[in-house]
């Protein structure tokens, strides 16, 4: 399958229980069984089974009255008829109306009927023509973002440190979620496993930090169950949601940041984007 590095695709969906059901503690592997089961946009199958560390691909969790559903401790459920949502991101490729399909489903958590919401498409042309002059970065974390303050790490101490795991950041500086925005916008034109690339990336998260002026912010961190371990004890990670404003005051910087945190609007930012960690909206707001 030839996936195209100059559009990206959003396809939204709505999804309904035929009858209550008990949902995974990550809602998002319902979608992903759809996919991988070749009931639901199968070619991407290919992108949810790489062993790449950064995939060009979001798969959402459901939704319900706009908010995202996912375990902090609790079991999740549905109700017979309840109407839910979801959205998968991915590169454009040349078949895909064929594979927009509608219809009830069976899945290992219940039987669902998918329907067809809308289908967006972004060309990365358009993108990169948008212009920041006057405007502030608004970020707003939808669901927990991970985000790794190894990446901020020179890579002569890459190799020293390897072993070494601080988890995931709770309160990012700006050079770390533009790193990670660098990250998933490159996920697009190709391999990003090479030592040119991470260096690009540390540079990138170095001048933002020195570069920039945060404007106001409303995090907090949670806690989000993942599954079991073999014992049958919980497994959880934690990340951070809310809200970060700010501004890069080099415009030249700011033209590239603002591509790259378009994209993450559409393909998310972090780890684990492939089970709808890391879902963000981006908006260019006015200066006052």
């Amino acid at each position: 399958m030839n996936f195209s590095s100059e559009k990206v695709v959003k396809v939204s969906f709505t999804v309904t229980p035929t009858t209550d059901v008990v949902l995974p503690p990550l809602t998002s592997k319902v979608v992903k069984n759809l996919i991988l089961s070749g009931k639901l946009l199968s070619s991407l199958s290919q992108l949810v089974n790489s062993s790449a560390k950064n995939k060009p691909i979001f798969i959402s969790n459901l939704g319900y009255n706009g908010k995202r559903l996912f375990s902090t401790g609790k079991p999740l459920t549905a109700r017979a008829g309840q109407r839910l949502d979801f959205f998968i991101s991915f590169p454009y490729y040349d078949n895909l109306h064929e594979e927009l399909k509608e219809g009830c489903f069976d899945t290992p958590y219940g039987r669902f009927y998918v329907q067809l919401s809308e289908v967006y498409i972004a060309d990365l042309n358009m993108i990169k023509a948008v212009s920041p002059k006057g405007k502030n970065f608004l970020v707003t974390f939808v669901t927990p973002t991970l985000l790794s303050s190894k990446v901020l790490l020179p890579s002569s101490l890459d190799r020293k440190f390897k072993g070494i795991n601080p988890g995931f950041s709770l309160i990012p500086s700006v050079g770390l979620i533009v790193n990670y925005a660098y990250r998933t916008y490159h996920a697009l034109l190709g391999n990003t496993s090479n030592q040119e690339y991470n260096v690009r990336a540390y540079k990138l998260a170095i001048l933002s930090n020195a570069l920039s002026r945060i404007i106001g912010y409303n995090l907090k961190p949670v806690t989000v169950v993942i599954g079991e371990d073999g014992k049958g004890n919980l497994r959880t990670t934690r990340g951070f949601v809310g809200w970060m404003e700010f501004d890069i005051v080099y415009e030249k910087l700011k033209r590239a940041v603002t591509k790259y945190l378009l994209v993450t609007s559409v393909l998310g930012i972090g780890r684990s984007r492939g089970v709808g960690f890391g879902e963000v909206r981006v908006e260019l707001k006015d200066q006052s």
